[in-house]
């Protein structure tokens, strides 16, 4: 699998860009809409994965520890998350690749959560 600079994946539903520094020979992970930068290194591109669901499994133990929000409010206008809108954006081209992007937030959610259910592969890559 290649990974480009406009790669993202889902992880626990939750979105994360993808880009990969030649000089370092690593793979970042960027998840996007959370309320502070939570991001992972790689090896390889399936690395991607458990490093990124132990990033986000230390942050949401740490808001939960903090009793704070892991969602990053929207600044202006209607009251909401950020997350809603970067969502409301990816939806078409999602639906373009024949993903239902609402359906994969849901059951990732799921079983980001019920950790022994965890399925080795259910994270979903993107190329936009």
């Amino acid at each position: 699998m290649l990974v480009s600079g406009r790669d993202m994946m889902f992880i626990g539903g939750i979105p994360a860009v993808i880009s990969f520094n030649a000089s370092s020979r690593m793979f970042r992970g960027v998840f996007i809409g959370l309320n502070a930068e939570v991001d992972f290194l790689a090896c390889s591109p399936m690395d991607l994965q458990p490093q990124g669901e132990a990033a986000l499994s230390i942050f949401l133990k740490t808001c939960r520890q903090q009793n704070r929000s892991p969602l990053l409010a929207r600044q202006t206008g209607k009251k909401g998350y950020l997350l809603e809108d970067i969502y409301a954006e990816l939806e078409e081209p999602a639906r373009q690749k024949g993903i239902d992007l609402y359906q994969l937030v849901r059951v990732q959610t799921q079983e980001f959560q019920e950790t022994e259910n965890r399925k080795k592969g259910s994270a979903v890559f993107l190329n936009f």
